[in-house]
């Protein structure tokens, strides 16, 4: 008989259907993999294959704005916001409970969550964590200090990351910060959260004639789209035939958009924002280079891997995560993080050189073809599964 798994994602179930969310993207394609391998998915219960039938243009539970929302002061939002979320992630738990009896849980963790905690407690099942990010310090950077509630947040973080029969983490960054925080070494497996559904392996000439840099992702602060902006500015102002394509949108995408319109360059900078399907492809069969001009210190470079797929020569900066997983000058060609002269030598030195930038992009397109697949990502979820559950 088929596993029955429970996957916990209790930020929301229809975020798996949203393409603009890198990780629901992810484990929506995930999840297509397994369950196509014979492993039955319940999303927050949902059955997988049901949960793909809803129609998610529109989050019924999404608020309307309110014009006086502004005048409310920022720890009453604060308090309000997280007294609403526990009481989700309570209502979320009672409905899983009544629904069914899993073999696993597999919870990406989230903000507040015990989901995952109570249900493998309660149906005496494994847990696998998938560890995404350090919540508190996420939320801090979208929202500013955090007044209240802030230990029991961190106290439902660590009893989930110990009581977890298993956890995925992306790097070995992450891996060192979770067993620091447990204060003992924990049983974690690295392993990248890869997209599949975003790549597309494409050939293509490289040369100095018409160049032309990308950025593909969301317009999030740590994304330092306003550094590759300046940067992009410099290489013009030294002549450099190069034009800039951005796409997505975000919450900087205001600020992006006001800052090109001011640019004395704004006739070489396109912004697309959010594109998929034969549209995004269009643009990828176009683009020379790929930049990821800036990160957090934890999270996976989504973007680098659907860059590589593409053939683009690509430069990033030069995070714990990011250089855990690829090699400088071979793979691509590092920053440092948040200094606009290196990350604009490094686009010069790829522009000025057509030699280098092809080698880059077929060494890193080969890199990803040959060591992230759907079989490696199959082999790696079922093994961890099933070995779970046979421990349990």
């Amino acid at each position: 008989m088929p596993k029955q798994i429970l996957l916990v994602y209790a930020k929301s179930s229809v975020e798996l259907l949203n393409r603009q969310s890198a990780l629901g993207s992810y484990i929506f394609c995930l999840c297509e993999i397994l369950q196509k391998n014979g492993i039955n998915f319940f999303v927050n219960g949902i059955p997988f294959d049901e949960l793909k039938q809803q129609i998610t243009s529109k989050n019924k539970n999404i608020q309307p704005n309110n014009k006086f929302k502004k005048y409310i002061p920022k720890i009453l939002k604060e308090v309000a916001r997280d007294i609403i979320l526990f009481k989700n992630i309570k209502k979320l738990s009672k409905n899983i409970f009544t629904k069914r009896k899993y073999d696993c849980v597999l919870e990406f963790y989230n903000y507040a969550s015990d989901v995952g905690l109570k249900v493998s407690n309660q149906q005496n099942i494994p847990l696998i964590v998938v560890y995404d990010a350090p919540v508190l310090e996420e939320y801090i950077f979208f929202h500013g200090y955090k007044y209240f509630f802030k230990n029991k947040i961190l106290r439902r973080e660590l009893k989930t990351l110990l009581y977890a029969t298993h956890i995925v983490a992306y790097s070995n960054a992450v891996k060192n910060y979770i067993n620091q925080l447990a204060s003992k070494k924990l049983p974690i497996s690295l392993h990248q959260n890869v997209d599949f559904t975003r790549f597309d392996f494409l050939e293509k000439k490289f040369d100095q004639k018409s160049i032309k840099i990308g950025f593909i992702g969301s317009f999030l602060k740590w994304h330092r789209i306003d550094l590759l902006l300046q940067a992009f500015y410099k290489l013009r102002e030294q002549n450099n035939a190069v034009e800039l394509f951005l796409i997505g949108n975000g919450m900087e995408y205001d600020s992006i958009k006001e800052s090109v319109r001011q640019s004395p360059f704004k006739q070489f900078i396109t912004m697309f924002g959010f594109l998929d399907g034969e549209k995004l492809l269009d643009i990828k069969k176009q683009l020379h280079i790929g930049v990821m001009p800036g990160s957090n210190w934890y999270g996976a470079p989504n973007k680098i891997f659907e860059y590589g797929a593409a053939k683009m020569a690509v430069v990033a900066p030069s995070t714990p995560t990011i250089t855990d997983l690829f090699e400088d000058k071979k793979d691509l060609l590092f920053f440092k993080q948040d200094d606009l002269n290196d990350l604009y030598q490094k686009l010069k030195t790829i522009c000025d050189d057509v030699i280098l930038s092809e080698q880059l992009a077929t060494v890193l397109q080969q890199k990803i073809k040959h060591t992230y697949s759907e079989q490696n990502t199959y082999e790696f979820y079922s093994h961890l599964i099933i070995n779970s559950v046979l421990k349990q």
